[in-house]
């Protein structure tokens, strides 16, 4: 991982409360696509704030959280008094061996070691368990999410986040299948622009040119014809999925 990137991933902390706040859950058709059959202890892998754990928690399973970062730990426990929050990263699970039925991870699989964090994902699956990982990616065929994503320097915008992972070869995983959920967030105009704050393009800028990346998005919900005057917007995304069943040993 270059320094920029270590940069990126480490930035979501110092803006963990506006996170929690701003950042979109996941639609319940596609947690449900990653679960295997009759799961009932399940991992949230780089749980952030906890969108993901409680999508799980909604579901009735038994949920552990595994996070890095302390400050959005903090938001995590405060948030989600009932999971079972522990100090780690994908690399090195603070779990035992076979102890859970699914591992998924929300927005975090491009920031891991892929080869040590698929090794520690199938030690701590029951055979015949899930590895199930997710993205929100902005749904650029609307118009104003189009323009929203040109304001932010070096995005990807591919579209396709699921589609570009690859375990290691080796890795005791059958096969792997990937899935796309169309939804939608509802958000205040300037929620929009606190919601852009906390992407790591934009956090790990200098101070002016964050600012003014920030003013520009503003500027957009203001004059875009899709959000100007609306006190309330359907922010649209597509969810990307991607699923992988740990062989029995």
């Amino acid at each position: 991982m270059d320094e920029i990137t270590r940069r990126r991933a480490s930035s979501f902390g110092p803006v963990a409360d506006t996170y929690a706040r701003v950042r979109p859950g996941y639609p319940p058709e596609a947690i449900a696509w990653l679960l295997p059959a009759n799961a009932g202890r399940v991992l949230d892998m780089g749980a952030g704030t906890g969108a993901l754990s409680q999508g799980l928690l909604d579901c009735g399973l038994d949920v552990v959280a595994v996070e890095p970062d302390p400050q959005m730990r903090r938001v995590l426990e405060d948030r989600l008094p009932g999971v079972d929050v522990r100090a780690g990263r994908a690399e090195e699970l603070p779990l035992e061996t076979g102890e859970v039925d699914a591992v998924l991870g929300g927005q975090m699989w491009h920031w891991v070691e892929a080869e040590e964090a698929t090794t520690e994902v199938a030690r701590v699956l029951r055979p015949g368990g899930t590895l199930g990982l997710l993205w929100n990616l902005r749904d650029e065929r609307v118009p104003w999410m189009a323009a929203l994503g040109e304001l932010v320097p070096g995005e990807d915008r591919s579209g396709s986040a699921a589609l570009r992972v690859r375990l290691p070869a080796g890795s005791p995983f059958d096969g792997g299948a990937a899935r796309q959920f169309p939804w939608h967030q509802e958000l205040a105009p300037a929620d929009v622009v606190d919601l852009m704050a906390t992407r790591s393009r934009v956090q790990v800028l200098s101070e002016p040119e964050r600012r003014k990346v920030l003013a520009r998005v503003a500027e957009l919900t203001r004059t875009h014809p899709g959000l100007a005057g609306r006190p309330v917007v359907d922010v649209p995304y597509v969810t990307s999925c991607f699923r992988a069943v740990r062989r029995p040993t």
